[in-house]
């Protein structure tokens, strides 16, 4: 009787994993094109800049008339965990907060958001079907996972990504697999129908091996993975700092909008605003970067993150490791596109934890021929970086 009844709650998991690739697949779409046409917006009015500070007040505001205080990525890691439930309001804050902070110049990426939107789909669905324990953990990753998919297009990524979380948090459970495979790809599709263009990007010539390339390439991950080691440190430290200074929600995001503001000014570019996609295929197709680049990202991007605004880290860090790796590649006298690529993942794989998901990231992104060199970027990563990251997969 018992196993008759796992059956059934299996089947009503491969079900809701089904019903979360069609909708999440859907909601990232639309989420893709919010952010595409904020960021244009930002673009082309850059004085949107000066209204940061409303945009902040006015995110802070949602928050608070939906009870939403204190909700952000690492309680909806602890939901996974802890077998909870995350409000679907919270999708909607989420997605409407992001929007706010690109528009107006913010440095956010997406990926925070994408994860919590897809848990908040998920809860209420996870729920309606009667899912307990494992069975529940798993249709909220499967929600994660597909908005994950449908944003950033990389399915693979999103499998792995998801699967990685189970795994960080001690608590595998195989049964997932299939339902995670089914939501991202099952999202990833959706969204290719709904017209969602996929990134990717030519490695060019591969430099051809050598002593004196693996040496190169090793530097390469080794400057990147201490870079990224200050990302996380500086996402950590100035969110801490900001908290102990500033008490008052308001006055924070104010606070920090303003410093954003000033900071643009300063710059005189709009290069560090958003989340930084544009610059990251500049990079890429042109080798043309600024030394100083990946500090000033992290500048901009601690202080958007501490200032209260919503969004994520993993597009910035993207930005800093493909900025600091073509410059280190250009000094080195190596292809600055491939020394890009490889801080890209170097940076992924360090401030998630998750090797096998950089790893495929890099596949995704660039193609099958520098999977050598990107197992060579993740495993690094992961080992110097050792447990400073940007999420707290374990914390209760």
């Amino acid at each position: 009787m018992e196993k008759q009844s796992n059956k059934k709650e299996y089947l009503l998991l491969l079900l809701g994993s089904v019903i979360i690739a069609v909708l999440c697949g859907g909601v990232g779409a639309l989420f893709s094109y919010t952010l595409n046409f904020a960021n244009s917006a930002f673009a082309k009015f850059n004085f949107l800049v000066f209204l940061l500070p409303i945009g902040g007040l006015l995110t802070v505001w949602l928050f608070r008339v939906l009870k939403l205080d204190g909700k952000n990525i690492h309680t909806v890691f602890s939901d996974v965990k802890n077998d909870g439930e995350t409000p679907f309001l919270l999708s909607m804050a989420v997605f409407l907060g992001t929007a706010l902070t690109q528009l107006f110049g913010g440095s956010a990426g997406k990926e925070g958001a994408a994860l919590q939107i897809g848990s908040g789909i998920s809860s209420p669905i996870a729920h309606r079907l009667g899912l307990r324990q494992q069975n529940h953990k798993a249709l909220l990753l499967c929600g994660m996972a597909a908005v994950f998919s449908a944003v950033f297009t990389t399915p693979l990524t999103a499998l792995a990504f998801g699967l990685e979380i189970v795994y960080i948090s001690r608590k595998f459970y195989c049964k997932a697999v299939l339902p995670l495979f089914i939501s991202s790809f099952g999202a990833y599709g959706i969204a290719r129908l709904l017209g969602v263009h996929p990134e990717r990007f030519s490695l060019g010539a591969l430099p051809k091996f050598s002593v004196s390339v693996f040496f190169k390439s090793t530097l390469i991950v080794l400057i990147c993975a201490a870079c990224c080691i200050a990302f996380c440190l500086a996402i950590r430290g100035i969110s801490i700092l900001f908290k102990r200074i500033f008490k008052n929600a308001y006055l924070r995001i104010v606070v920090g909008g303003v410093l954003i503001i000033l900071l643009t000014v300063l710059v005189g570019n709009t290069d560090y605003n958003g989340g930084g996609m544009a610059v990251i295929e500049r990079v890429l197709k042109t080798s043309a970067t600024v030394y100083w680049a990946f500090a000033l990202k992290i500048l901009f991007t601690a202080i958007t993150n501490a200032a209260g605004f919503k969004g994520g880290e993993i597009v910035p860090a993207l930005f800093v490791g493909a900025t600091l790796g073509a410059a280190v590649g250009s000094l080195l006298g190596i292809s600055p596109i491939f020394a890009a690529a490889l801080g890209m993942i170097t940076l992924f794989s360090g401030s998630t934890k998750c090797t096998v998901a950089a790893l495929m990231l890099g596949v995704e992104l660039f193609g099958i021929r520098g999977v050598g060199y990107f197992a060579l970027a993740t495993v690094l990563s992961r080992a110097i970086t050792a447990n400073i990251g940007l999420y707290t997969y374990n914390e209760d």
